[in-house]
């Protein structure tokens, strides 16, 4: 395969990521209550979310959402490279894969909430389920500060200054909305980074190659 067409394969896998998992979420959210669900939910919207089963539409919701997993990880660990790759890339492909992991685990405790609804599950189990997803959900959050951190001097380094500065403020609003206000601010701070992920994915997917970083006694040599 070309680089040239490389790019922008793993540029459109950055771009479906955001589509897809948006999709998902729409689907997901308008057809079970339980997916609406944070934990400062009250005992009577939790009993009303786990009062009926989850229908079919859910669990298109729900691959959705897990399909859009994976077309991240693809994007993210090709960005990275894209980027110059270095300890910055190996960091940030080491937290993109955390993120990842973390954030099938929230979606997993998602579905078992929709599986579970409407099966007489008790309001103290339902809430314990409700909690655990969301503290691993605002989890997803930090990880997706730290990935920002890494990639964003990276591309400032690189000459993508748009990219790495837009993703360095990113980082450091969602460190900063989480902190103040989990329920408002930090919801905005997940829809900032997909408009990062798609901005970037177009970005490097139709711009010119950077250089490799030279390391170690190579570089030395040259210099």
């Amino acid at each position: 395969m070309s680089p040239r067409l490389q790019d922008r394969l793993f540029a459109a896998c950055g771009v479906a990521s955001v589509v897809v998992e948006l999709v998902g979420t729409f689907i997901a959210m308008g057809s079970s209550k339980t997916h609406s669900l944070t934990w400062t939910s009250s005992t009577t919207a939790i009993a009303t979310a786990f009062s009926k089963p989850a229908t079919t539409v859910v669990w298109v919701g729900a691959y959705l959402e897990l399909l859009s997993v994976g077309l991240f990880l693809a994007f993210a660990l090709w960005a990275c490279g894209r980027l110059g790759g270095g300890i910055l890339g190996d960091i940030g492909r080491g937290v993109a894969i955390a993120y990842v992991a973390v954030t099938v685990v929230s979606l997993s405790l998602l579905n078992a909430e929709a599986y579970l609804a409407g099966h007489g599950l008790g309001i103290s189990a339902a809430r314990a389920l409700v909690i655990v997803n969301g503290a691993t959900f605002v989890a997803t959050w930090f990880l997706t500060a730290f990935f920002l951190l890494a990639v964003g001097p990276l591309a400032v380094v690189n000459g993508r200054t748009i990219v790495g500065w837009t993703a360095i403020a990113v980082a450091v609003f969602t460190l900063v909305a989480t902190a103040a206000s989990p329920s408002n601010a930090g919801q905005l701070s997940s829809l900032l980074a997909l408009i990062w992920v798609a901005g970037t994915s177009i970005a490097l997917g139709r711009g010119t190659r950077s250089p490799a970083p030279r390391q170690g006694l190579a570089a030395a040599a040259t210099n």
